[in-house]
């Protein structure tokens, strides 16, 4: 499992796990996570899928994963053990992430068509 801090540097309050961060505060989420999201008024939401052992690209080679998608980019954060990710909302609305595991940027379309891959793997590769 995976933790999150979530600074809010947004010029308003965001919502993220069934909290409220007000502007310029800080919220620790208070248990292990699995799948859950930040919500941006009015830019968008921050979508947390945990993967689990499965691979889906990057570079890291890592046990477990998080997909972490926001404004038609994904990310994939992977890491050994407890995973810890910190993601600041600034002042413009984009999210600035960091952690304890390595982070890459992923091409995953948002469409999938008969005959084509997802682009997800549904064993480690």
């Amino acid at each position: 499992m995976w933790n999150l801090t979530i600074i809010n540097n947004y010029r308003e309050a965001i919502q993220g796990f069934d909290m409220v961060i007000n502007q310029n505060d800080k919220g620790r989420v208070p248990h292990a996570l699995g799948s859950g999201y930040i919500k941006v008024f009015g830019v968008g939401t921050v979508n947390f899928t945990d993967i689990g052992e499965q691979h889906i690209g990057g570079f890291s080679k890592a046990t477990w994963g998080v997909l972490i998608s926001y404004q038609g980019e994904e990310l994939v954060f992977r890491y050994e053990g407890g995973g810890e990710i910190e993601v600041t909302i600034n002042q413009f609305g984009q999210a600035e992430i960091t952690g304890n595991g390595g982070f890459s940027r992923i091409p995953l379309s948002s469409f999938v068509l008969p005959g084509e891959r997802s682009g997800i793997s549904l064993v480690n590769e």
